[in-house]
């Protein structure tokens, strides 16, 4: 029943912040739907994603019965995760979009890697899978800054 109610808190935060989106001003000309249509996609997923997780938990009995405890999201792995998205947000501005991504997410999957393998592979599977984050990055960087042209966090570093 307490996570319930935690989802619940978690609904209540996005209606409040996407009936506050608009009161974001908007150009005339603009039809790309303003500087909220992008938080606002982001918070209707989250209430559709809390949703579906409120109707799993009420259709399975063992589910419902089972105590949540909040200080339970704070230990293992969900707290590193939290941890890191801390610092990755605090980090955003003076580091950048890019820079602070690449080190969040080779950090973040790195460790979730380690915790469910109790290993973090060969060393070529490490490279490897550094590549692949730092392209994905990259990736996303440009589909923001490029495609979209979004403005995204420069930095110190300019990049």
């Amino acid at each position: 029943m307490g996570e319930i109610v935690f989802l619940g808190f978690f609904i209540l935060l996005c209606a409040l912040g996407f009936g506050e989106s608009f009161t974001w001003r908007v150009m005339e000309n603009d039809t790309s739907g303003g500087a909220a249509f992008w938080p606002r996609l982001v918070m209707a997923a989250l209430v559709i994603c809390c949703i579906m997780r409120i109707i799993i938990i009420l259709r399975d009995q063992e589910q419902l019965r089972k105590k949540f405890v909040f200080l339970d999201l704070f230990y293992s792995h969900r707290g590193v995760f939290l941890l890191a998205l801390v610092l990755y947000a605090a980090a955003i501005k003076p580091l950048g979009f890019l820079i602070a991504t690449v080190i969040f997410l080779n950090v973040i999957v790195n460790v979730m890697y380690y915790f469910t393998r109790e290993t973090l592979g060969k060393p070529a599977f490490i490279a490897l899978r550094t590549v692949c984050l730092c392209a994905a990055c990259y990736g996303v960087y440009y589909f923001f800054s490029s495609i979209l042209r979004i403005m995204v966090p420069v930095g110190v570093f300019g990049i």
